[in-house]
């Protein structure tokens, strides 16, 4: 199998088209901003600038959007579509039974991971002062 290979003019090309496209959504941003916010909240518009800096800081908090290769599942790890078909296809072949207390264990495993310890004794203390 022989491996492609991209020309220098090509990868400049891509790098140039990548400029282009985050430059236009920064604009549209910075339009987006500056013809909604300040009519509704009252803020001031932004600059150029300060668009870009607002797209950079909300990839930052939220995340890189429109990844491809699936999602981001718990505690980071790729969640893949196989993953989820595999899910599916092994509930489908339980009976109802079967799917209630898979689901049931499921859930007390996560619930069990996540519950805190002072929880627990703050619980039990109010149990013992609910029976005196």
């Amino acid at each position: 199998m022989r491996k492609r290979r991209h020309s220098v003019g090509k990868s400049i090309l891509m790098g140039l088209a990548f400029i282009a496209i985050f430059a236009a959504v920064i604009a549209v941003v910075m339009l987006l901003w500056n013809a909604v916010i300040p009519s509704v909240i009252g803020w001031s518009a932004i600059n150029y600038w300060q668009a870009a800096g607002l797209l950079i800081l909300s990839r930052i908090l939220f995340g890189k959007f429109g990844r491809p290769g699936g999602h981001r599942g718990h505690f980071g790890k790729r969640c893949k579509h196989e993953d989820h078909g595999r899910l599916h296809e092994r509930l489908h072949n339980m009976s109802r039974e079967e799917r209630k207390e898979y689901i049931r264990d499921r859930m007390n495993r996560h619930r069990d991971f996540w519950s805190d310890d002072t929880d627990d004794e703050s619980s039990d203390d109010d149990a013992r002062n609910n029976k005196q």
